[in-house]
């Protein structure tokens, strides 16, 4: 058996069967824990998906604020200035 052969045995090894191993246990880990307590925090996904839940909250059932942001808008529109 050539040093070649020897070196490709291993990297095969290492690619096949430690790679997806590690793969699974950091994956593993990643759920195991809340998205608040891991160091980048919680605010990925979840946030976008509750902003987007507040949005179709304001289409789906307007409250009375949400008719009064509508009717009198806090802040003006480029389209409303008629600039570009």
């Amino acid at each position: 058996m050539t040093l070649q052969i020897l070196f490709l045995l291993i990297a095969a090894f290492a690619v096949f069967v430690i790679v997806p191993i590690v793969l699974v246990m950091s994956a593993i880990e990643h759920f195991r824990h809340k998205a608040s307590d891991r160091k980048a925090g919680g605010g990925g996904m979840s946030g976008v998906v509750c902003g987007a839940m507040v949005e179709m909250d304001k289409f789906l059932r307007p409250s009375v604020e949400h008719r009064i942001e509508t009717e009198h808008p806090v802040l003006k529109r480029e389209d409303d200035t008629g600039g570009d």
